[in-house]
């Protein structure tokens, strides 16, 4: 860890932080529970449906009685948005892009933020509004060689790809020698055929896959 704040070592022990969202509440609790039981402590779900403020507090609820579970929200563009989520219990917030207003919020809240960038100047700035963790993205058009060439003037960031990373040996093996803290992952981990026809199980061997698979590439 480049920066072992107790946030980054949350985020970093996790590995991999699974983004999803379904606009039936009830495939959104069964994509958690399974994502839990899969070895996931970190779990980001994204405002991208007019359902999602009903449905977050059931996950909150949820979530509550899964011990060491890390739940935030994701594609949050700016102070009101994130407002109404941390006011339903969200843990951190993290943005598609990188709104200096959002940052600012965050850091008089004194709430972990992680902001989407493409260029060394965001992830600069990000880091100058109190930033610990930057969410590369899309991270399969930038690739592994912008994280190091990240690192070689940012050397105290901390950096998430999201994007294109997929739950394969290359693929992680690529992300984590490069230097990453941990990856996200959405429909690679939650595939939308399997999410729709329930089949919750093949998920959970998937999740299970792929922890298992970061722990042998971090060993």
């Amino acid at each position: 860890m480049r920066n072992p704040s107790p946030f980054i070592k949350r985020m970093y022990a996790a590995g991999v932080m699974p983004i999803f969202f379904n606009p039936d509440e009830k495939k959104c609790l069964k994509m958690l529970e399974v994502a839990y039981e899969g070895g996931i402590r970190v779990i980001e779900m994204v405002d991208r449906g007019k359902e999602a403020k009903s449905i977050f507090p059931a996950l909150r609820k949820a979530a509550d009685q899964m011990p060491g579970l890390y739940l935030g929200v994701g594609t949050i563009y700016e102070p009101k948005q994130a407002e109404t989520f941390l006011d339903m219990g969200a843990e951190f917030i993290v943005a598609p892009v990188m709104n200096p207003k959002l940052g600012e919020y965050c850091k008089k809240l004194d709430i972990p933020w992680i902001p989407g960038c493409g260029t060394v100047s965001e992830i600069y700035f990000a880091q100058q509004l109190g930033a610990e963790l930057a969410k590369i993205y899309p991270a399969n058009i930038l690739g592994t060689e912008f994280v190091k060439s990240v690192h070689a003037v940012l050397p105290t960031i901390e950096l998430i790809p999201t994007g294109g990373v997929e739950p394969t040996a290359e693929s992680l093996k690529s992300w984590f020698d490069a230097g990453v803290c941990c990856v996200g992952m959405g429909s690679q981990l939650f595939r939308k055929d399997l999410v729709e026809k329930g089949d919750f199980e093949e998920i959970k061997k998937k999740i299970q896959f792929t922890m298992d698979l970061i722990k042998s590439l971090r060993a």
